[in-house]
């Protein structure tokens, strides 16, 4: 089976996805869309960028179509989407909207936004609801959220969910589902806590494994450079990004949020085409700076790992990082913003001396091939802009952790909370 056609998918999903210039399915499209269309629940092992989303999607929507159209009260999902955040959820509702017709209905909810916006859109019956299970669970508790009709249910990005502390609010979640139904579970890795998991949500799963391992993309092109100071760090970055070529995008990513929006300020911010990204910036600034980074008006985007997963952003030419990344899975995902749908992309690392054996180390684990390259001549730096009030008043930065390369999450849950809170929507320290 190689063509969408030969799936026996309704005729105009076949037609629009034509008109996307889409014609053949990614390998976990061909594994995963037969079983999903026969009712079966499904286990999927499928690596950023692989087309996973559209995996699950369109056999949804071919079943939200044939389905009979309930009397449903107001704010009763059939259909629930799990993701860990608000970017995901997003970018998944927004692909929803690109293929469904408008009789399947949907809203994304996620934390950062006031609650009423929520309330006021589950009025309209959306049948499609993909969200983060804070903000999930915010809506349920309430009542304006029912879930006790929920035939379908996705959980996206897996591993993740679980890297972020959130088993005990998709327990939960489970407990408001109703036995009978139809769930699909993917994630880049089959941990152990994955696997037990799905034993609890999941009756006899077709089990798919179309990238074993933790891999990168082979479109993707390994490099990095050894620098003698950090104030090299910056010039090599912004020399880096002048070698792209007009109409392809950067992205650099960060481990703190401070060094972000300092990076971001050293190399000129907006002024000079440079966006940036953290936890901290509330979901306005979040949605404006990609929609700016989407259209082009801003070339280049530093961030923290917020931005590592769920982003499908067309013609990212590299991922540079900053400094080595806390664990492997971090590194995967941050290299998979680049080397899409069957592009070429390069990710490059900045590193100390120190740092140099460290991420040895970790490609070896990981099966990549890298290379040292020698330093450039570096560029002139642009005129620096005002960094933000809270970086100008900012205390000294932590010390950076030590890698741990035997665990893809060494941090405890609470750890991640601290991080970084825009995962899981109104979520607290300690909740």
């Amino acid at each position: 089976m190689s063509m969408f056609a030969q799936m026996n998918l309704p005729p105009f999903l076949a037609q629009r996805l034509a008109q996307a210039g889409i014609t053949t399915p990614t390998p976990i499209q061909q594994a995963a869309i037969r079983p999903a269309l026969d009712g079966r629940d499904v286990m999927a092992q499928a690596k950023t960028g692989s087309g996973k989303t559209l995996a699950f999607l369109l056999p949804m929507i071919d079943l939200a179509l044939r389905a009979v159209p309930p009397q449903l009260e107001a704010g009763t999902a059939k259909f629930l989407i799990l993701a860990p955040t608000r970017e995901l959820a997003l970018q998944i509702e927004s692909e929803l909207r690109k293929y469904a017709p408008p009789a399947v209905t949907s809203l994304a909810v996620y934390g950062g936004t006031p609650i009423e916006r929520h309330y006021r859109a589950l009025r309209r019956h959306p049948l499609v609801v993909v969200g983060t299970p804070g903000r999930l669970l915010d809506l349920a508790g309430s009542g304006h959220l029912k879930l006790g009709a929920v035939t379908w249910l996705v959980m996206d990005e897996a591993d993740q969910m679980l890297d972020r502390g959130f088993l005990r609010d998709i327990q939960r979640i489970l407990k408001l589902l109703p036995r009978e139904r139809q769930t699909l579970l993917f994630s880049a890795t089959f941990s152990q806590d994955i696997l037990q998991l799905a034993q609890g949500m999941q009756q006899n799963p077709v089990r798919i494994s179309v990238d074993p391992g933790v891999n990168s993309p082979t479109s993707i092109t390994h490099a990095y450079y050894v620098v003698p100071g950090e104030q090299s760090r910056a010039q090599l970055v912004h020399t880096l990004l002048k070698t792209v070529r007009a109409g392809d995008r950067s992205m650099v990513f960060c481990d703190q949020k401070y060094k972000v929006r300092r990076l971001a300020a050293r190399l000129g911010g907006e002024v000079a085409s440079v966006g940036a990204i953290t936890g901290n910036h509330s979901q306005a600034q979040r949605e404006r700076t990609l929609g700016a980074f989407r259209a082009g008006r801003i070339r280049s985007l530093i961030a923290t790992d917020v931005a590592a997963r769920g982003l499908d952003i067309p013609d990212v030419a590299q991922v540079i990082h900053y400094e080595l990344p806390t664990n492997p899975n971090s590194y995967v995902h941050r290299a998979g913003r680049t080397g899409r749908a069957e592009k070429e992309g390069a990710t490059f690392l900045i590193l100390s001396q120190a740092e140099e054996h460290e991420y040895l180390r970790m490609v070896r684990q990981l099966r990549i091939q890298t290379k040292k390259l020698p330093l450039p001549e570096f560029a002139v730096m642009p005129p620096a802009a005002t960094p933000p009030a809270d970086e100008q008043q900012a205390g000294r930065p932590r010390s950076r952790r030590r890698v741990e390369f035997n665990s893809a999450r060494h941090h405890d849950n609470q750890s991640f909370r601290r991080q970084d809170n825009s995962y899981g929507g109104s979520r607290r320290i300690g909740r």
